[in-house]
C-alpha cells in the first residue's frame, strides 16, 4: 500500500516553467529560486549501499529536508516519463518541460524517494531508480536527480537546510553556482599495468 497518486492536474507542477531557464539547468538543478544550491555526491561505494543495491544518498537526503518544510505530509515528485521501458507510463498529469516531460505525483516526502518504482510497478522492491525532481508541496526546497547524472544531484534550499545535508552526508556535499557545468558520468576506471 502506498500514498503516493498521480496529482490532480500539472498545476503543481507549472511553478518549475516559469522561470524560462534552459531545460537542461531545470532538469540538473531545479528552479533558479534558492538561497542556497548544493550538489550532493552519489555514494557509490557497495559498503554503504542501500537494500538491492540502492544508494542511499538520495533517501538521507530526503530525510534530512522533510525537517525543512512546513508541508512533509504532501510533497511533489515529477518523474521522466521515458525512465524506463519495461511497462507502459501510468496515467498521471503531465509537466511540459522540453526533452524531459515529466508526470507528476504526489505523497508525503518520505515516500517520494520511491516515486518512479511506486507509480510504475506499485512497489519499491528491487527498484530504486531515483525521482527527477522532488519538492514539499510549500516549495521550501527542491532536489533534482538528471536522468543522465551519475555523479550528483543538486538541492536548492535554504542556508540551514544546506548546512543540515552537510551534516547528514559528510564530505559528499559541496555548494554550487546555478547552472554551472560540472561533469554527468563517471570517468572509466584506468587499467593499471602490473
Amino acid at each position: 500500500m502506498t500514498d503516493l497518486h498521480p496529482a490532480a492536474n500539472s498545476d503543481e507542477g507549472k511553478w518549475l516553467l516559469r522561470f524560462g531557464v534552459d531545460w537542461r539547468d531545470l532538469v540538473r538543478y531545479g528552479p533558479p529560486c534558492f538561497e542556497v544550491y548544493v550538489r550532493v555526491a552519489f555514494d557509490h561505494a557497495p559498503d554503504s549501499a542501500g537494500p538491492a543495491g540502492e544508494d542511499p544518498s538520495v533517501r538521507l537526503a530526503l530525510a534530512t529536508l522533510a525537517a525543512f518544510t512546513a508541508t512533509p505530509a504532501r510533497g511533489y515528485a515529477a518523474v521522466w516519463e521515458g525512465w524506463t521501458s519495461e511497462t507502459p507510463a501510468p496515467p498521471a498529469p503531465r509537466v511540459p518541460i522540453p526533452h524531459r516531460a515529466m508526470l507528476l505525483f504526489t505523497g508525503p516526502v518520505h515516500e517520494l524517494r520511491d516515486a518512479p518504482a511506486l507509480a510504475w510497478f506499485g512497489s519499491a522492491q528491487g527498484t530504486y531508480q531515483e525521482p527527477h525532481l522532488v519538492w514539499p508541496e510549500d516549495r521550501m526546497w527542491c532536489l533534482a536527480c538528471e536522468v543522465d547524472e551519475e555523479i550528483e544531484f543538486t538541492v536548492g534550499c535554504s542556508d540551514d537546510a544546506a548546512r543540515a545535508l552537510d551534516s547528514a552526508l559528510p564530505g559528499a556535499v559541496r555548494r554550487a553556482q546555478y547552472g554551472e557545468s560540472t561533469p554527468l558520468y563517471r570517468e572509466p576506471r584506468q587499467r593499471s599495468s602490473s
